[in-house]
């Protein structure tokens, strides 16, 4: 990897994780596009990248949520197999994909979420009940 590629990578994060915690997006809509646009990456490679980057985010977030009791039950761990066995099987498909067509479906999804987060942003949001003070 070459420093450009270096330094591209590290303005990527940051960027990355400021429009993701300051949108509420996930840092693939942002990650993917921009290793292949400005790093020549692969399809593919980009959207695995993102898979990987995406492991310590969400074991950090878990921990901080199991720490303030946050976590329930043992439905986060079959959400969590669940999602590492539909990752994979995804990750296969992605793999088997012609390049071009992966491009394209990934397209699709970017337009979507993009009109997904334009129509909820739109929407009031809702607001709690209004509580009576005791006279």
């Amino acid at each position: 990897m070459s420093p450009v590629q270096l330094a591209a990578g590290v303005v990527i994060g940051v960027v990355t994780g400021i429009l993701s915690g300051l949108l509420g997006i996930g840092g693939g809509v942002v990650m993917v596009p921009a290793m292949v646009l400005a790093m020549g990456v692969s399809q593919q490679t980009a959207q695995g990248t993102s898979l990987l980057v995406i492991v310590p985010t969400a074991v950090s977030g878990a921990l901080t949520h199991y720490r303030h009791g946050l976590l329930r039950g043992r439905l986060p761990l079959w959400l969590g197999a669940m999602g590492m066995l539909a990752a994979a099987a995804g990750s296969l498909v992605a793999l088997n994909l012609n390049p071009a067509r992966l491009r394209q479906v990934f397209a699709v999804y970017l337009i979507f979420i993009g009109v997904r987060s334009v129509v909820s942003r739109s929407r009031p949001a809702p607001q709690p009940p209004a509580v009576e003070e005791a006279p």
